[in-house]
């Protein structure tokens, strides 16, 4: 059986690596260069269980100067030996799809092999009006919230969910995050129930 011992422990061994391939790519650095960028999503709150890694940097503005910069540091990570894709998209404007939830942005999409190997991948958000960026607001509104047992609950959560073919579809992070903060969600029989009672308040 898991213990949260096990959950916690392979956690960290996922930010240790996160931190190693952050360092390889010096992306930090590179990203100064466009704003100041912020870790969000698992990585930021702890609660790691896929390799993936999402920043968000707040830009001055969406102006040809930002594209310019975006565009230079996809180059430049293209080039590096464990980068194999990275994929550009501008969510700004006539682009941006939801702008009423969403402000405009541009986004990078990096896939890096590291050392082991495992495939990892970078989301790499440009805003100019960070405070309209869901994620930034999560690590106001989730982080404080955050204890042992609900961060064991959402990694065991996760865990058995993150494999499943609905999981960033129907399921995602957030979702779960809700279950376990706000609906007392602490088991996957708990959970399994509380999708059950919500998909019922909305059909």
């Amino acid at each position: 059986m898991t213990t949260d011992a096990d959950l916690f422990h392979r956690e960290r061994l996922l930010q240790r690596e996160a931190e190693a391939v952050l360092d390889d790519l010096d992306l930090i650095a590179a990203l100064e260069t466009v704003g100041d960028p912020i870790r969000t999503g698992s990585s930021a709150l702890g609660l790691m269980v896929k390799p993936d890694i999402d920043l968000t940097t707040a830009c001055a503005a969406l102006d040809l100067a930002a594209f310019d910069a975006v565009t230079h540091l996809a180059t430049k990570l293209m080039r590096h030996e464990r980068v194999w894709q990275v994929t550009f998209r501008d969510d700004s404007g006539a682009w941006n799809a939801e702008p009423d939830q969403y402000p405009d942005g541009l986004f990078l999409q990096v896939r890096y092999r590291s050392a082991r190997p495992r495939d990892w991948g970078l989301d790499l958000w440009f805003v100019d009006e960070p405070q309209r960026q869901p994620d930034l607001a999560h690590l106001r509104t989730l982080l404080p919230r955050l204890t042992d047992e609900t961060r064991a609950a959402v990694l065991r959560i996760k865990e058995e969910w993150t494999p499943r073919p609905e999981y960033g579809r129907t399921i995602n992070g957030t979702v779960i995050y809700e279950a376990v903060l706000d609906g007392g969600v602490r088991t996957l029989p708990d959970f399994a129930e509380w999708l059950d009672r919500n998909q019922q308040k909305s059909a």
